[in-house]
């Protein structure tokens, strides 16, 4: 097998690879994009006053992992 034989194949796997690779991160793209939301919804239901976040306890965490996602 030659250089060029064993490019060709790198060449070939990665147009198969490639896409594969596109649909599996705009599927966890979507999935994030799902979890943000519903962060960004339980803690509006939660309300979190600033005796929690001084707590820096569950509540706080959830608000701080939050942000960070919607970064």
């Amino acid at each position: 097998m030659t250089k060029r034989d064993r490019d060709g194949d790198i060449v070939d796997d990665l147009r198969l690879v490639v896409p594969a690779l596109r649909n599996r991160i705009e599927a966890l793209e979507a999935k994030l994009a799902m979890a943000v939301e519903a962060l960004d919804e339980a803690i509006y239901m939660i309300a979190p006053s600033e005796a929690d976040m001084e707590k820096k306890a569950g509540v706080y965490r959830i608000v701080k992992t939050f942000e960070e996602l919607r970064k």
